[in-house]
C-alpha cells in the first residue's frame, strides 16, 4: 500500500510540475533561511559550553562606589580577590587569575610574529578550563616563571611545523622588547571560536611577580587592579548563597573605603553567561546581546511557519481541482483513512525534496554567509541547537 501511495504521489507531482515547483521552491528557500539563522543562533548559544566544568565556573565581577556613586561596573578587579575567596570560602574549589596583553610580538631567531594576544594565567587555568594541549604537561606547564604555551597556529607559523610538536618543548623564544628568553612548555590546540577567552599564547602568571622586574602587587594586592578572576565552585554549590557572603568579604578585606578608597561589591557571573549577558566595562572578549540572539531564533521559527502556511494555502487552492479525483477514489472503495494517508504522503515527499534542496542551497551560500557574520560556521551548528536549548533550559 505504501508503495502505491508513493507512486501516486509522484505521478501527481509530475502532472502538476509548475504547482509542485512553486511549492517546493517556497519551502526550500524558507528552510534554507531558517537553517542559516539557526547556525548563527546555535553558535552564539554554544559559547564556553565545551568546558567540562562550565556549570561550576564563574567570573568575579565588581562594582565600585565612591561617595555613593557607581564609578565602575566591570570585569576587572584586584589581584588578590580570587585567592582570597578560595581561602575564605570552602565552597570555592579552585581559582585562576588572568591579565591580557594585546598586540604583542614573539620572536624565534630572526623569525618574528606580531599582533598576538597573550593571556597571563595561573597554572590552575588549564585545570579549570578545557583547552587541550597537543604537547606538554597541562598540570605543570604554567608553574614556573617565564614559561609559555603557544597555540597550534602560532607554533606552525613560528617553527614551520604541523606535527611532532613535542620537539618544540624546551625551546626558547623572546617576547616583545624583553631581552630574557621564555621557555616553551606546551603547544595548545587552537582556541575554539565559541570561547569568550581568545588568545594566541598563554604566559605563566608567576612571571609577572618574579625576577628582577617583578610586579609584586600582581600576586596579592587589594589595590592593584586590571585583573580578571574566575573561580570554580564545588559541584552542587548554590552560587546565590555564596554571593550573599560577599558583603562580609568586602568589609573584612576593604574595611569600607580604607583599603582601596572605594566601597567594593562583588558578584558571580556564570561562565555560560559571559558572552551573551554582559553589560560590564573592560570586557576581555567580544560580547553579543542575548535579546538579539533570541530574537533571531524567533525570526527563524516565523520564517519556517510562514513557508508552511504558504504551502498549505497553495495546496488548499489546488484542492478544488482534485475534488473529482477524491470522488472517483471514494466510488471505487477508498476509505477516509486511505485518502488522508495519500495526501499526507504527497506532503511528506514535497517537504523531503524541499529539505534536501535547502541543504544544497545552504552549502552554496555557506561561504558568503560566513564572510557576512565573520565566523566559520557549518550545518553542524544548526543540528545541535535543540540539545543546547535543552541544556540551557
Amino acid at each position: 500500500m505504501l508503495r502505491n501511495y508513493l507512486k501516486t504521489a509522484w505521478r501527481n507531482l509530475m502532472k502538476n510540475k509548475t504547482f509542485s515547483l512553486i511549492n517546493i521552491a517556497g519551502l526550500s528557500i524558507g528552510m534554507a533561511a531558517c537553517l542559516l539563522i539557526l547556525q548563527y543562533v546555535s553558535f552564539q548559544l554554544s559559547f564556553d559550553q565545551f568546558n567540562k566544568n562550565a556549570s561550576d565556573i564563574y567570573r568575579i565581577v565588581n562594582d565600585r562606589y565612591q561617595n555613593g556613586k557607581l564609578i565602575q561596573h566591570g570585569t576587572i578587579t584586584y589581584s588578590a580577590i580570587g585567592k582570597a575567596m578560595q581561602n575564605d570560602f570552602p565552597e570555592v574549589a579552585d581559582h585562576t587569575r588572568a591579565i591580557l596583553f594585546d598586540k604583542e610580538i614573539i620572536q624565534f631567531n630572526t623569525k618574528k610574529i606580531g599582533d598576538l594576544t597573550i593571556l597571563a594565567v595561573d597554572n590552575s587555568f588549564l585545570r579549570m578550563f578545557s583547552y587541550p594541549l597537543l604537547a606538554g604537561d597541562a598540570r605543570t606547564a604554567l608553574q614556573e616563571p617565564r614559561s609559555l604555551i603557544l597555540s597550534q597556529t602560532i607554533a606552525n607559523r613560528l617553527f614551520g611545523v604541523s606535527y611532532g610538536y613535542g620537539s618544540l618543548i624546551g625551546k626558547e623564544v623572546n617576547e616583545g622588547i624583553d631581552s630574557l628568553p621564555y621557555k616553551i612548555t606546551g603547544i595548545l590546540k587552537d582556541v575554539p571560536e565559541n570561547s569568550h577567552l581568545q588568545f594566541d599564547i598563554l604566559l605563566s602568571f608567576v612571571t609577572l611577580y618574579s625576577g628582577p622586574t617583578a610586579w609584586k602587587d600582581a600576586d596579592y594586592s587589594f589595590t592593584a587592579s586590571d585583573f580578571y578572576h574566575y573561580i570554580q565552585l564545588k559541584h552542587g554549590t548554590n552560587d546565590k548563597v555564596l554571593e550573599a557572603k560577599f558583603r562580609s568579604f568586602s568589609q573584612r578585606h576593604f574595611q569600607g573605603t580604607k583599603v582601596s578608597g572605594s566601597i567594593e561589591k562583588f558578584y558571580l557571573q556564570p561562565l555560560n553567561k559571559a558572552h551573551l549577558y554582559s553589560d560590564f566595562e573592560y570586557e576581555i572578549g567580544s560580547t553579543t546581546s542575548a535579546t538579539v540572539v533570541w530574537g533571531l531564533l524567533i525570526i527563524a521559527v516565523l520564517i519556517i511557519i510562514i513557508a508552511w502556511i504558504n504551502y498549505i494555502n497553495l495546496s488548499t487552492a489546488k484542492s478544488m481541482e482534485r475534488a473529482k479525483e477524491v470522488g472517483v477514489r471514494k466510488v471505487v472503495g477508498a476509505t477516509r483513512q486511505q485518502l488522508i494517508k495519500q495526501f499526507l504522503t504527497e506532503s511528506l515527499i514535497i517537504n523531503i525534496i524541499a529539505f534536501f534542496l535547502a541543504l544544497l542551497l545552504v552549502s552554496v551560500l555557506q561561504s558568503s554567509f560566513n564572510q557576512l557574520i565573520r565566523h566559520q560556521l557549518s550545518l553542524s551548528y544548526s543540528m545541535v541547537l535543540v540539545f543546547l536549548l535543552h541544556w540551557l533550559h
